[in-house]
């Protein structure tokens, strides 16, 4: 009751806030095995840098593939939440990246589905664009991503930090 609680409150804070507003989504995946225990991670700025949301999500037992969707849907999704319309996406991915972008094939029927889901969500931005960045680049969702690696499947945890600007 009490993590639903403080998620209301973050949303409540981020709507008022951040309604109408653009921010950045880094995403990452993280598994341990592959497939082994998986998790998925996303770092949510405002455009202004007033704000930011440290998002982490338990994804069972998955590839590192599937996580790292995981993390791009978790990411979208909570910026949507928060009333985002304009949205600029970087991962280190470059599957994800791609596939998302509709530049290359799909082929594992999982994977599709995860595409589509996330293909859905960037719809509803009035602007949406996503770049493939290097691992080191990335550092913020990896840590995410790998605190997520204790969580249970669909566990959903939050930081948000307010800048001092």
């Amino acid at each position: 009751m009490r993590l639903l609680f403080l998620l209301l409150v973050d949303f409540y804070i981020c709507f008022l806030e951040y309604a109408q507003a653009s921010c950045t989504l880094e995403f990452d995946g993280a598994s341990k095995g592959n497939p082994g225990p998986a998790g998925a991670g996303a770092v949510l700025r405002t455009e202004n840098g007033s704000m930011v949301f440290r998002l982490r999500e338990g994804v069972g037992i998955a590839t590192n593939n599937v996580a790292e969707y995981r993390g791009l849907i978790l990411g979208l999704r909570y910026a949507l939440q928060c009333g985002m319309k304009n949205i600029h996406v970087q991962g280190d991915s470059k599957l994800v990246c791609m596939q998302v972008q509709g530049l290359w094939k799909i082929k594992n029927q999982n994977m599709a589905d995860l595409c589509k889901v996330a293909k859905e969500l960037k719809d509803k931005f009035a602007t949406f664009e996503i770049n493939h960045i290097l691992r080191e680049f990335n550092s913020e969702a990896d840590a995410q991503a790998n605190l997520a690696l204790s969580l249970r499947d669909g566990q959903f945890e939050v930081d948000a930090t307010r800048s001092s600007r």
